[in-house]
């Protein structure tokens, strides 16, 4: 077997690249259609809001995009009432927002459609990074397959989870499947970040174009390091997260090459130096504006544990287990041919480096930061290339030709697309009772009734950034991504201190509450508007019934204005009422 078949270099071809693209949007295309049938599921007099996992997550996202929409070059926290000096800046939502003023299409729309062209151009730039890695077709091909498709074994769990026997274990944390009750976590997964959300579609994308430059900067010089760094300032801006990921990989690319005697000590140090150098605006950008700003400083300390290692490997299951054999067999490959070169200059295989680079995802999952979870970005990418290898070196042999290289790839994506398909069904599940079933943890609404609506277009167009909306925190959720107000509770990571936001809604809305203790709410938070809607109501009778649980008692639609003669009424419909904090000034309307 030539060492070449193992990537020492390849050359795209453009039939196959044509189809990789073909291939990518009609994946994205298939992505929408749960979005579709959560729009013919609209109950009547309701509108979709257009996120089926993670609608606080996504609300943040607009909110950024409504301000560059508004003219903001950089981004403000509505969603705390504390002090900020806004600093954050990320050229992806500028671009966004800058696109929604200019054609006048909704933030919903453009989110959708940046999800969609940077889904594509995320597995484009897959399938030249694994054709930089390896001139094996199948592979190239595979491992494109592999990372549109695949994901774990979550649904063997959650066909158990139904009939559990008395020794069922069921992770505290699961990449890939919310289904049986594990967090999912969309970026550890292509699949599930292609269904979801462009700012992680396009992060990849980027990571995939800085491997692709930082194995070209070792072949061909000063053209492909420049282009490098260039690639790892824009993700360092987009997601700087991905960054330390990408220094530890090109480290020690660099590194194995010097050892190989590819590149001198000076050349490998000058190239890596001047990456950095180019990239290095985004991370000291980042860290001015956390030691500018104490509000985004917290923010960022928010912590996100990663999970139980077993934890990760069950979310990554068949493509995990053949990317381990498909790195032994690089190894074995490597080492091969090192001896067979007698001692002469050997460049190592370009596959290496997807095995360099989930050698240091992996262990960077555990480091001493408060984003350890975030670190699982795009490692799907190198399990998916070292999968395909596995498939086609070691599993396709062991079968001595009964299959193809190409069936068997399709066998290994179709025994591990079921998680993915239970992850969207069980998003239409959450879609068909407006996540009713997810109060629990607080997760807003899909849908918002035409009356609250109406009364979160009258906060936008009635108040400034200096006004703060005491509301539950799943209203709160929707209000700044339409609206320049701040919310006093909306999001558990970007409100800060979410837990004591939410005390103090509580202390407001319980039935029963002294009129002197909601006013000292109020005015110790600031609040400058009450919004009083449908959720509110909801969260009265949770608080009404664990106050007295035989409902008789306790009021469980008390007006929380009750009393309140520093409340004037600014905004009333059939469901909704906001009111103003006097002697603040009042702006009244009123929609029947």
């Amino acid at each position: 077997m030539q060492s070449t078949d193992i990537g020492e270099r390849s050359t795209t071809k453009h039939h196959d690249l044509l189809w990789v693209v073909v291939g990518s949007v009609a994946l994205v295309a298939i992505t929408c259609l749960p979005y579709v049938a959560a729009i013919a599921m609209t109950p009547p007099g309701q509108q979709f809001m257009g996120f089926l996992w993670g609608v606080d997550e996504g609300n943040v996202y607009l909110q950024w995009m409504r301000q560059a929409r508004d003219g903001h070059f950089v981004f403000f926290n509505q969603y705390t009432s504390k002090p900020q000096n806004p600093h954050f800046f990320n050229v992806f939502f500028l671009a966004l927002g800058l696109i929604a003023r200019l054609t006048g299409w909704k933030l919903i729309i453009v989110f959708h459609l940046a999800r969609v062209v940077g889904g594509v151009f995320l597995l484009w730039a897959f399938y030249l990074l694994v054709c930089e890695l390896t001139q094996r077709r199948a592979v190239q091909l595979g491992a494109v397959l592999l990372a549109s498709l695949s994901s774990g074994l979550g649904w063997i769990f959650v066909l158990r989870a139904q009939n559990p026997p008395s020794s069922y274990y069921r992770p505290r944390f699961f990449p890939v499947d919310v289904a049986a009750g594990w967090q999912a976590q969309p970026e550890a997964v292509t699949f599930l970040s292609l269904f979801l959300n462009p700012l992680f579609v396009v992060a990849m994308g980027l990571l995939c174009l800085v491997m692709l430059f930082g194995v070209r900067a070792v072949r061909r010089g000063w053209g492909s390091t420049v282009a490098c760094g260039l690639a790892l300032l824009l993700l360092g801006n987009i997601h700087g997260y991905d960054i330390f990921v990408c220094f530890g990989t090109l480290f020690v690319w660099f590194l194995l090459n010097v050892l190989s005697h590819r590149l001198g000590w000076w050349q490998a140090a000058l190239r890596y130096v001047a990456i950095a150098l180019i990239c290095l605006p985004a991370p000291l950008w980042a860290w001015y504006t956390a030691h500018v700003d104490p509000a985004y400083r917290e923010k960022i300390n928010t912590l996100t544990a990663s999970a139980r290692p077993i934890d990760y490997a069950i979310g990554y299951g068949l493509p995990l287990a053949l990317a381990v054999l498909g790195t032994g067999y690089v190894l074995w490959r490597w080492r091969a041919s090192r001896t067979e070169a007698s001692g002469r200059d050997e460049s190592p295989p370009a596959l290496l480096l997807p095995v360099i680079w989930l050698i240091v995802n992996a262990p960077a999952l555990y480091l001493p930061v408060s984003f350890q979870r975030k670190l699982a970005e795009g490692m799907h990418l190198p399990i998916c290339i070292l999968a395909a290898v596995g498939a086609v070196y070691v599993i396709v042999p062991l079968l001595r030709g009964r299959l193809s290289p190409a069936v068997v790839l399709a066998l290994v994506a179709l025994l591990s697309l079921p998680s993915n398909i239970l992850f969207v069904t069980g998003c239409l599940r959450h879609a068909a009772v407006n996540n009713r079933d997810l109060l629990d943890v607080l997760q807003p609404p899909m849908y918002l009734t035409t009356d609250e609506l109406q009364a979160i277009a009258y906060l936008g167009r009635s108040t400034v950034a200096a006004d703060l909306v005491m509301s539950s925190s799943l209203t709160g959720s929707h209000i700044p991504p339409r609206a320049p107000c701040r919310v006093y509770a909306g999001h558990w990571a970007e409100t800060l201190e979410f837990g004591r936001a939410l005390r103090g809604v509580s202390l407001f809305f319980t039935p029963g509450q002294s009129p002197e203790l909601k006013w000292l709410v109020l005015k110790t938070t600031g609040t400058t508007l009450v919004f009083y809607g449908p959720r509110e109501r909801i969260f009265q009778q949770a608080l009404a019934r664990r106050i007295d649980p035989s409902g008789k008692i306790v009021p469980a639609n008390e007006d929380p204005a009750a009393g309140l003669t520093k409340l004037a009424e600014v905004y009333k419909n059939r469901s909704v009422t906001i009111y103003r904090v006097v002697p603040s000034p009042i702006r009244r309307s009123s929609s029947e």
